[in-house]
């Protein structure tokens, strides 16, 4: 399954890298990809992926799902 969200708070390279390890180190997402120029991050996950754990993984790393 694929999901794309709006990250907001990114302004340059190590944060689009900050946001792809905090997805990528949760169980289930693979392929992510953060563009960001158009402040989104694009993913693959099994189905049972809890939303709440990704926007939680992305505000620890100091950015928001807008």
């Amino acid at each position: 399954m694929a999901t794309l969200i709006k990250v907001e708070g990114m302004s340059c390279s190590h944060c689009a890298n900050a946001v792809r390890k905090a997805l990528s180190e949760l169980k289930g997402v693979r392929d992510v990809n953060v563009d960001l120029a158009m402040g989104r991050a694009s993913f693959e996950h099994d189905e049972e992926l809890d939303m709440d754990a990704v926007r939680h993984a992305i505000e620890k790393a100091g950015y928001r799902v807008g």
